[in-house]
Order: structure tokens, then C-alpha cells, then sequence
């Protein structure tokens, strides 16, 4: 035979091997860069994590869960660290500010408390966020706060403004229409939750662009934050499955499966590998995955393999 009719005879059986192999490949796995601790999650967990052995045999408790993640919070339970209900004191020992902040009042409560050990784990975008809301309050400006009025972190930033002239709202629609009149005294500070949806901030901010008066805006969203939501929105683009993991309590974890939903259907939010459904990833080739601020790379990492193993099988 000669080469040219041998190569001519071959070649579609090998193309024939080469699609057989594509098309029976395991769908790929992408993970966010993002997914995963942010900065005032690892500080507050670390924070948490170190107490124990700073403060050898005192009672050591968060005012609320350190953030909003189940397995953390039981993780650090095993070490004596234990949550505490916010509407009761604190025993005696070592009390720690959860990530999220609490209120000025209660700071300062706790502050004067001599029998207690006092660690500060409010992230520091929260902290700064408080000042700001401190700062427009006190040179008078009507402030407004995106975010959700039941967060404990919002409820932190109440504290610090004047309850006459300090608002939260949830959208647009929240915003009382007068504030669109003309009013050439109006001032207006505008800021968020940090765990807001830029998207939304964006939009509020331009329609209070409108009104007659002094607008100051404040984009009080963390940069984690942000970048997390765009690279969850670039995978939603890219892939025909997303797995959105974090706890059901986490504000930031929502809004992540919120908006990956809004761009591709076939999105997921879980708390562990226990919530995989092997029919989500059926005829599948690209799943992509993020995760919130306060979701462990452990955990990440765990939902992972499962997965693996699922598609494999």
C-alpha cells in the first residue's frame, strides 16, 4: 500500500477515535480564584482560633457566630470557643466582636465591663463603613444605607448615625419619593452594606444623582466583595453548571447565588457536599464553582473531590 492511500485509510478511523474520546471526557471543574476567606474572615478566624491559647482556662464566647458559616462555628466550638446569644451579657472571660461588628452601644457597654476580656474582630471595611456612617451623621446629612435591615452588620451601622436622619433600604423602590423633589438643601451620604451587590449600588447611586442637593456617595462594598460577585458572573458566562458554596445564613453567599442564578439557571447554592445532586451535572461539560467570604478552603476543597468522584462514577 502505498503511503499516500495508507494515510487516506487511516485517517478517518483516527477521527473517528479522537471525537470518541471527546465526547466521552469528564465535564472540567472550574474554581473561582476568589472562592473562599476574605481578609476580615481570616483575621476574625484567626482571632478566634488564637484565644484559647492566649487565655488559657477562661471562658471564651462570640457575641453571635464569628461569621456566618455552620461548620466554622462548630469547628471552633470543639477549641471552648462558643457563640452567645446577643440579647444576653456575656459570663465573665473573654468575649469576642464577631466579624459583622455590633452595636455603639454595646461596645461601649462591654468596654466598661471589668471582668471581661474584650477582642475586636469586626472586619476593618465594616469598621471603616461605621465611621463614615458616624462622620455624615454628626455634620448632619441624611444618610442611606444599602443593605439588609435585619443583617446584623446593618444593624451595627444604624447605631453609629442619627435614628431621625439614618435609612436603610433593600432597592430603589425603598426610597422615599420626596427625597426626588427639589430640594436645593438636601445632603445625602449614601453607603452599603459590605457585602452589597454592586450592581444595586450602581443603581441607586445614579438615580440619586437627581436630586437638588449635595450628594456624597460612599462605595462602602469590600473589594473581595466585588471582585468575587464579577468572577462568579465571568464563570455563570463560561460554564453550564454553577456550584455556589457558603452558609445559608451568609448575606455575601446569596447575593453570589443570586446573581450567578440570574445569569445561568442551572446554578446551585450549598452548605456542604452532603447537598450534591448527582442529576444537576448530567450532560454537563463545564462546572464552574465560587463560594463566599466565610466558606473554609477545606470545605471548598471537600465539594471538590465529592464532585469528582460523582462525575467519574
Amino acid at each position: 500500500m502505498s503511503a499516500k492511500r495508507f494515510c487516506s485509510s487511516f485517517m478517518p478511523a483516527l477521527i473517528n477515535m479522537t471525537k470518541g474520546r471527546i465526547m466521552n471526557k469528564q465535564p472540567r471543574i472550574r474554581v473561582a480564584a476568589t472562592a473562599g476567606f476574605c481578609f476580615g474572615v481570616k483575621r476574625a478566624v484567626k482571632l478566634a482560633n488564637e484565644a484559647p491559647q492566649k487565655y488559657p482556662g477562661q471562658q471564651i464566647s462570640t457575641l453571635g457566630p464569628i461569621i456566618h458559616n455552620p461548620q466554622v462555628v462548630a469547628q471552633l466550638s470543639t477549641l471552648g470557643v462558643m457563640p452567645t446569644d446577643l440579647n444576653h451579657a456575656p459570663e465573665p472571660g473573654v468575649t469576642i466582636i464577631r466579624s459583622h461588628g455590633i452595636t455603639r452601644d454595646l461596645t461601649q457597654e462591654l468596654k466598661q465591663r471589668p471582668d471581661l476580656t474584650l477582642i475586636d474582630a469586626t472586619c476593618p471595611f465594616v469598621r471603616r463603613a461605621q465611621e463614615i456612617v458616624a462622620d455624615m451623621s454628626n455634620a448632619g446629612y441624611q444618610v442611606i444605607i444599602i443593605g439588609e435591615p435585619d443583617h446584623p452588620e446593618v444593624a451595627g451601622l444604624i447605631s453609629y448615625g442619627d435614628p431621625q436622619n439614618t435609612q436603610v433600604v433593600t432597592s430603589l423602590a425603598g426610597i422615599p419619593a420626596d427625597f426626588f423633589t427639589v430640594r436645593k438643601s438636601s445632603r445625602i451620604a449614601l453607603l452599603a452594606q459590605t457585602t452589597q451587590s454592586q450592581q444595586l449600588y450602581n443603581e441607586i447611586a445614579s438615580a440619586l444623582l437627581a436630586v437638588k442637593g449635595e450628594l456624597r456617595c460612599f462605595n462602602t462594598i469590600c473589594t473581595a466583595t466585588s471582585n468575587r460577585q464579577s468572577e462568579a458572573l465571568e464563570l455563570a458566562e463560561a460554564c453550564d453548571c454553577m456550584l455556589i458554596i457558603g452558609g445559608r445564613n451568609s448575606a455575601n453567599t446569596n447575593r453570589l447565588y443570586e446573581l450567578s442564578k440570574e445569569r445561568l439557571p442551572d446554578s446551585y447554592h450549598i452548605e456542604t457536599l452532603a447537598d450534591l445532586h448527582p442529576e444537576w451535572f448530567s450532560g454537563k461539560q463545564t462546572i464552574g464553582i465560587s463560594a463566599g467570604a466565610s466558606t473554609p478552603q477545606w470545605l471548598i476543597d471537600e465539594v471538590v473531590e465529592q464532585l469528582k468522584y460523582i462525575l467519574k462514577n
